[in-house]
């Protein structure tokens, strides 16, 4: 790739941004619609799948924050939100009684399994689009952009 200041370079990384921008914001707003039915946020849905991850181990909300892809979210209230649903258990640490962990409950990992069942519709808005090799380029292009 050229420098930056050649303009065809500028334009398509100003193209770039926006698509991202654009295909971001569509994928969201699909993540929204499947989620809506079982009441939660994507960033809810993002923090029960890494706490089943962990499996039976608890984390700590700053663990639980640093999972997430928007750092400045606000964990702690997205974790209380959950702990009301029954989603997950918040508990006394252990080793610092100041400060709370959390763990999936038996009823969010039920509610994974039915949000994993709908999911299909979801890939579908993806597959229907790119087929299994563009998404495999498309993957490692991005990861690069991490």
């Amino acid at each position: 790739m050229k420098s930056g200041n050649d303009i065809s370079t500028v334009k398509e990384l100003q193209a770039l941004r926006y698509n991202l921008s654009q295909s971001v914001s569509w994928l969201n707003n699909g993540t929204r619609q499947l989620l809506q039915p079982f009441d939660i946020t994507p960033k809810q849905f993002s923090i029960l799948r890494n706490l089943a991850k962990k499996g039976p181990e608890s984390a700590s909300i700053q663990e639980v924050r640093d999972g997430l892809a928007d750092k400045m979210s606000d964990a702690s209230r997205l974790i209380d939100r959950l702990v009301k649903k029954g989603f997950i258990d918040k508990f006394p640490s252990d080793y610092d009684r100041r400060s709370n962990r959390v763990r999936i409950s038996e009823t969010g990992l039920k509610l994974l399994r039915d949000i994993e069942a709908r999911r299909e519709e979801l890939d579908r808005l993806i597959s229907d689009r790119l087929d299994e090799v563009e998404v495999a380029q498309l993957n490692e292009l991005l990861s690069r952009l991490k």
